[in-house]
């Protein structure tokens, strides 16, 4: 008797973590922008905010962002050794936005993506971006890969 109890234990606790796993919200956002106060809110905002309504209601909540059009600037590292050199207003950027990524990153979990071909058109090379970017596949690929796996779209454009 005392067996059947902790298997029936045993298959009740089983079947909560299988339902709460299932307890997740996933959304890859599309980002396109160019402004850089429109990526604040467009994108690092929406993220924490997403992530806090979700943490109130006991759901998980992952977020992936693919870069391409006009938001290559903003995940350069080594901004002397890109094409994005000769804009004047990037390094003020950059010293704001690195922290805030690294936050994404390291504290919510966020994967940054970059579209391959972009990065092609523009002569920009991986060894300039941050470590945390990945850029091994083209802009639609990503989307394609993400919302295969249940992400929801979300364009920044």
């Amino acid at each position: 008797m005392q067996t059947l109890k902790r298997l029936t234990l045993a298959i009740v606790l089983m079947s909560m973590a299988a339902l709460a796993s299932g307890q997740e919200r996933k959304l890859v956002y599309d980002l396109k922008l160019g402004d850089a106060d429109d990526v604040v809110f467009g994108l690092f905002d929406d993220i924490k905010r997403n992530t806090e309504h979700y943490a109130e209601r006991g759901i998980a909540f992952k977020a992936a962002v693919v870069i391409s059009g006009q938001a290559y600037k903003f995940f350069v590292a080594d901004i002397a050794n890109s094409p994005f050199k000769d804009d004047p207003e990037l390094p003020a950027i950059q010293a704001k936005f690195k922290p805030i990524l690294t936050e994404l990153v390291e504290d919510y979990g966020v994967e940054f993506n970059m579209c391959i071909v972009g990065m092609q058109r523009r002569g920009l090379t991986a060894d300039v971006l941050y470590p945390f970017v990945d850029a091994t596949k083209s802009q639609p690929v990503y989307l394609a890969d993400y919302q295969a796996e249940g992400y929801g779209y979300i364009p920044l454009d």
